[in-house]
């Protein structure tokens, strides 16, 4: 590695969330390792549950990912949960993956690759209690139940999503995500009724599990928290897992009245020693957050100036003046000195969300692990 820009995640603190939020709730921890772990790394992370057996199963989106798990080593459970599954049907059941219906067209799909190859499979099947995206309708769980068992499927998981989970007041009996459990349990009962094998019930994302006590059932399905960010219960002990370290490759002194970067649109009020910080828009640091973003250096704070580039960000070192080529920078995550930044402050900064923020970093900023934990 030649520039000193890299993307640090420490898995010890992935495996003490999963432990923390397994804890918490009680329950079984499925971790929510899609769009490449958040940004993190899909294997790493995966391998690193696997070996802390913090996790029991595997989510993805997309059948190559679930692909990609198995072809590194990971033989625990994991569910296919995104609508992009046509024409996989046959990799998921020959994977060993476990596909979730969410409508009818992929019961159908599903039930032809089990005739063919003359055999059952286990599927999922989730049902839309108000999220308004994916799911088969609570009316409609119970028929489509009944042509899964005629059809070489059994449907041994029932699930759903929240929509507001995040956002809802645990205390209100009336919040948008205790409705959607009534649905949920509407439709668990059609469903029973219907014959289904149901082995496994769940209904919680990361804030469901750590929030809504009644929302956990047999498994919490676990992203935005397994990173260590997202809506924690206070106190609960957590720790941010990703941190967009550089270091300053040169610096120099301007004179007041002097402009810096594209467009001039930041001007020097003083006489001020910058530092050029080889990281930009590339690789993860968004352009929107211009005039916003900060960094840690020597334990302090410093802002970043000028617009931020595809390739460079300036910083205002000017009260650091022990700052020194070669100097670490920390742009998001744990900081010495107490200058840490969250991945909500970043997202802030930006007008993004924390997700983003982690899923936004680029693929040519090299993934180093740390904190490997057994």
């Amino acid at each position: 590695m030649i520039r000193r820009t890299r993307v640090e995640v420490d898995l010890g603190a992935i495996v003490g969330n999963a432990r923390a939020v397994r804890e918490i709730a009680g329950t079984d921890v499925y971790a929510v390792v899609k769009a490449d772990g958040y940004g993190h790394g899909a294997i790493a992370v995966s391998r690193a549950l696997m070996r802390a057996r913090a996790a029991a199963g595997f989510c993805v989106s997309l059948v190559e990912e679930g692909v990609v798990l198995r072809d590194a080593g990971i033989s625990a459970p994991i569910l296919i949960m995104g609508p992009s599954q046509h024409g996989g049907e046959d990799e998921m059941v020959m994977r060993d993956l476990v596909p979730v219906i969410s409508a009818e067209e992929e019961l159908y799909a599903i039930a032809a690759v089990a005739q063919a190859r003359q055999r059952t499979i286990d599927a999922h099947l989730k049902v839309d209690t108000g999220m308004a995206r994916l799911g088969v309708s609570v009316e409609r769980a119970g028929e489509l139940a009944v042509v899964a068992a005629n059809n070489g499927i059994r449907i041994v998981g029932l699930m759903t999503h929240f929509a507001c989970a995040d956002s809802d007041d645990p205390a209100d009996p009336d919040s948008t995500t205790r409705a959607q459990l009534r649905r949920f349990a509407e439709a668990d009962r059609i469903v029973v009724a219907a014959g289904a094998p149901l082995r496994v019930r769940h209904a919680a994302n990361s804030s469901g599990g750590l929030l809504f006590s009644e929302a956990r059932f047999d498994l919490v399905r676990t992203g935005i928290a397994l990173y260590g960010n997202g809506r924690w219960p206070a106190g609960a002990a957590h720790q941010q897992a990703m941190r967009l370290v550089t270091e300053v490759a040169q610096l120099r002194t301007v004179p007041a009245g002097s402009a810096i970067g594209y467009g001039h649109a930041w001007t020097a009020q003083r006489t001020t020693r910058v530092a050029v910080l080889p990281v930009g828009y590339a690789d993860g640091l968004p352009r929107r957050a211009t005039g916003h973003a900060q960094a840690a250096l020597r334990g302090q704070r410093v802002p970043l100036v000028g617009r931020i580039s595809m390739d460079i960000a300036i910083a205002d070192v000017t009260d650091v003046p022990d700052t020194e080529v070669g100097d670490p920078v920390v742009l998001l995550g744990r900081a010495a000195g107490g200058a840490s930044i969250s991945a909500a402050e970043y997202g802030e900064w930006a007008g993004i969300s924390e997700y983003e923020v982690t899923c936004g970093m680029s693929k040519r900023v090299p993934r180093t692990y740390v904190g490997e934990s057994s």
